[in-house]
């Protein structure tokens, strides 16, 4: 029988790494941006027309506001113990959120109701300010 590189280490009594299971990594339908390691932000259907450009600029402009450094749009997130919010716009509560045992989740309208009026994007920025990202 011929043994993996992982398995031959543990027979020696090696055990440098986790070995993860499928559980622990969570593959993203929607679109997610990870926001400085800890909080997540799904956009809906409704923003899917929206340009990358002006995406972008989106998420710029709130990582400045929350006074966080950058973002990053995900695939997958291994380790969903170290998300302390989920910041869902325009659309539901995702799946699998209740894998999220120790996040806070808010929702709010979609990014581009978010930015039709200087009064919904100061209602939104009053709204994440309160959480206390």
């Amino acid at each position: 029988m011929v043994l993996s590189k992982y398995q031959k280490l543990q027979e020696l009594g090696i055990d440098i790494w986790k070995k993860r299971s499928d559980q622990e990594t969570i593959f993203f339908q929607d679109e997610v941006y990870s926001i400085d390691r800890n909080c997540i932000l799904c956009l809906g259907k409704k923003d899917e027309k929206v340009s990358e450009e002006d995406k972008i600029i989106f998420l710029k402009t709130l990582a400045k506001s929350i006074g966080k450094n950058n973002f990053l749009k995900i695939n997958k997130l291994e380790n969903p113990e170290l998300i302390n919010n989920i910041i869902v716009l325009g659309t539901d509560i995702p799946q699998y959120s209740e894998q999220y045992a120790n996040s806070e989740i808010s929702s709010y309208d979609s990014m581009t109701e978010i930015c039709s009026s200087k009064e919904s994007k100061q209602l939104f920025l009053d709204q994440l300010k309160a959480l206390n990202l």
